[in-house]
């Protein structure tokens, strides 16, 4: 497909780079908890059958990928989705919107930090499903305006079987179908008639026999796939008793991963831009109903599922700036000027939060974080980790409550004075993508207040070169896929406070095997509690530092831990 404007293919292609270098140095980031299970897991087709509890191709892509990569190389796969993503998109928004908004959504797609971080999970929620999804509203929008009955085939096809991959991958892809079925009965409207409605029900059918027709085919073509393991992990998310508590840290840390950039411009949505992006909005809906009302995944890595919603925000937000942006010829561009000097002081200011002193406070007890929180004592430090990765960094989240407060004030404001909304915009673009690189820089290098993987390197370095050292149990888990490499890998620890009776035990068990610990503390352990105070009476073996955060391995005679 040709693009005429030479300036236009020079911004997408400077788009594609910043793609590439924000996401390329995490490529050697350390495997954390479930990141390290999938892909030790996939390492022998017994263990993936045994371990994956999703329909049969989210194994098969990760044995194949762990086959041809490597288990070191397994963030190459959602990479090479996630470009595949991202070069899809544009298509699929200039198809649809037009080149500027194809520019304006890869843009925003590109610098924000949860596509950074989907994009390098060994998962299929952050690059892997959203490629499908991708695909399947590509293959939509030309199916719906293509004219010919042999063309009309085969974009039904290619949608088909786009459907049929991502709902092979994972049971959640039903949203996109669920999306492209009330898209479609929106768009035909009243000129939906009885037989059309016949011939749609058919199609639903048709598509549901082929779908468990393909789930036996592969069971019996591919043995390890086990259907029980599947529908038991399903059944799990429609128990009750879920803990609203949970859903709503992960939800708020959601927010914060998808920034103001992707939240803030839609204040300023109109009738025509929802018509135009649909499809979109339908699946945004959607997934919020899914993931916080009809079922409870408040037992599962919610923030990890919510990563569904940063395509359709990135269109969304796309479109809506791509409108705002539309006459800027017709702007006075000294006070556009004006509006991004304004932009930058206000960045730099809020920037500069993140370098005064910070507390940094622990997990357990929860009441003492709340605690600052509520008496507005903002200058601590939020860790950013949880079971299906990242390994964990830190952001000051004086930082994070001022960027959002100030970006809200600008959207209201946007709101209420409409010839400002440009300027306002403007603003919220410069705050928006310097929010998301200090993200981007404190996951990948923690320059500010500590890099985990650095520590972590240094410890296990220590540990390795170290024969008097037979195993480790390591705090949250921390290096369990590098311990197991050079096999003193014996157990992982939780510092939670309901299970210290049993750590009681195990750690009397551990040390008179002459085992070892090893505590890169993130989440920082709170030092009165039985853990913190257990690791104090230990001799410290080896200790490395990097700001805020620091590994320790320790040596607990059973004199010293009792």
């Amino acid at each position: 497909m040709k693009i005429e404007n030479k300036r236009h293919i020079l911004l997408l292609s400077a788009v594609m780079a910043i793609f590439i270098i924000l996401r390329v140095f995490g490529l050697s980031m350390p495997y954390h908890q479930d990141e390290r299970k999938n892909v030790s897991s996939s390492s022998s087709i017994s263990d993936a059958g045994a371990f994956f509890a999703h329909p049969p191709l989210m194994q098969m892509i990760f044995v194949s990928g762990n086959f041809i990569f490597g288990s070191d190389n397994m963030r190459v796969i959602p990479l090479l989705f996630s470009v595949a993503s991202v070069i899809l998109l544009y298509f699929t928004v200039r198809n649809r919107l037009g080149n500027k908004t194809a520019l304006w959504s890869v843009a925003i797609f590109s610098i924000c930090f949860y596509d950074i971080l989907g994009s390098l999970s060994p998962d299929v929620d952050g690059a892997i499903l959203p490629f499908f999804f991708i695909l399947a509203a590509y293959a939509y929008d030309k199916l719906m305006s293509s004219g010919g009955l042999s063309a009309r085939w085969k974009w039904l096809s290619l949608l088909v079987a786009a459907l049929l991959i991502g709902f092979l991958i994972k049971l959640s892809f039903i949203l996109v179908v669920g999306t492209i079925l009330i898209d479609y009965v929106w768009s035909r409207g009243k000129k939906i008639d009885k037989k059309e409605i016949l011939t749609v029900a058919e199609g639903i059918f048709g598509f549901g026999v082929l779908y468990i027709a393909l789930i036996y085919g592969i069971k019996a073509a591919y043995p390890a796939f086990d259907i029980s393991i599947m529908m038991g992990h399903a059944k799990q998310f429609a128990a009750e008793g879920r803990n609203w508590t949970q859903i709503i840290v992960q939800g708020l840390k959601a927010m914060y991963y998808l920034s103001p950039l992707m939240i803030i411009p839609l204040f300023f949505t109109n009738k025509d831009i929802f018509k135009k992006t649909r499809v979109f909005f339908t699946y945004f809906i959607l997934g919020f109903i899914f993931y916080f009302i009809l079922f409870d995944f408040s037992r599962g890595a919610l923030d990890k599922y919510l990563m569904f919603s940063i395509a359709p925000l990135s269109v969304i937000c796309g479109a809506i700036l791509s409108d705002i942006f539309i006459r800027l010829d017709s702007v006075n561009k000294k006070q556009m000027i004006k509006f991004a000097v304004f932009g930058v002081v206000l960045s730099s200011a809020l920037l500069a939060l993140n370098f005064i002193n910070h507390s940094t406070p622990s997990l357990y007890p929860k009441t003492e974080w709340f605690g600052k929180v509520v008496h507005l004592r903002w200058n601590i430090l939020n860790p950013f980790n949880g079971g299906s990765g990242p390994l964990g960094f830190y952001v000051s989240f004086l930082f994070i409550a001022i960027s959002f407060i100030v970006s809200v004030a600008l959207g209201i404001i946007g709101l209420v004075k409409k010839e400002w909304k440009m300027g306002i915009s403007v603003i919220l673009i410069i705050l928006g993508t310097s929010y998301n690189l200090v993200f981007a820089e404190e996951f990948l290098f923690g320059k500010i207040n500590g890099s985990a993987p650095k520590v972590l390197r240094e410890a296990v370095s220590f540990i390795g070169n170290s024969p008097q050292i037979k195993n480790i149990l390591t705090y949250n888990d921390i290096g369990s896929y590098e311990l197991s490499k050079i096999k003193k890998y014996a157990g992982r620890i939780y510092a939670t406070p309901e299970f210290e009776d049993g750590y009681r035990k195990k750690f009397e068990e551990h040390i008179a095997n002459g085992g070892n610990f090893l505590v890169v503390d993130i989440p920082h352990i709170n030092p009165k509690s039985f853990y913190g105070e257990f690791f104090a009476k230990c001799k410290t073996e080896f200790e490395a530092r990097d700001k805020k955060i620091e590994a320790k391995v320790y040596s607990c005679k059973d004199d010293l831990a009792k």
